[in-house]
């Protein structure tokens, strides 16, 4: 079996300690977190956690089996990416020199990103886009002396099939 990432959403009760537990059980089974992401949802009292998982289907399969032992899960799935909408917001600080600085806003606009900060010396690049065209946005401000980067990691949620 081949190993690659899976997108496993779950819906939780929002008590004190519920991430504490999730994440460790995470670390106790071995599991490969590459992404980790919580927030509120539609129902108060609860929050919605997106995992992005290094792994071939067997340790996907044990992982959901995990998760929904544990008492705060009410649900939890492996999305598949053809019936899913994936997104991450990232901000990146580039400091590019006077003459590069058109470049970098040229390079924005052909992304669609956008600029929330700029300075005389540096300039906040914003993204919301799926992990892959932000690889290639941060692979093109590369040559423009990225500073910075934060990201949020990924949020997903699964979508109805086309009809």
């Amino acid at each position: 079996m081949s190993t690659h990432q899976h997108t496993i959403t779950a819906l939780v009760q929002n008590e004190a300690g519920t991430i504490n537990r999730l994440v460790s059980l995470f670390r106790r089974r071995g599991f490969s977190l590459a992404s980790f992401n919580a927030g509120d949802c539609e129902d108060p009292g609860f929050s919605r956690l997106t995992f992005i998982v290094n792994g071939d289907d067997a340790v996907v399969s044990q992982c959901l089996k995990q998760l929904n032992k544990l008492i705060d899960v009410v649900e939890c799935e492996d999305l598949v990416s053809e019936q899913s909408v994936q997104r991450e917001l990232a901000l990146i600080r580039v400091e590019p020199t006077e003459e590069q600085r058109q470049s970098v806003y040229n390079i924005v606009n052909e992304f669609m990103a956008r600029t929330p900060r700029s300075t005389l010396t540096s300039i906040v690049v914003e993204q919301v886009s799926d992990v892959s065209n932000l690889e290639r946005l941060i692979a093109a401000l590369t040559p423009y002396n990225i500073t910075e980067i934060v990201r949020t990691g990924t949020v997903a949620m699964k979508v109805e099939a086309q009809a």
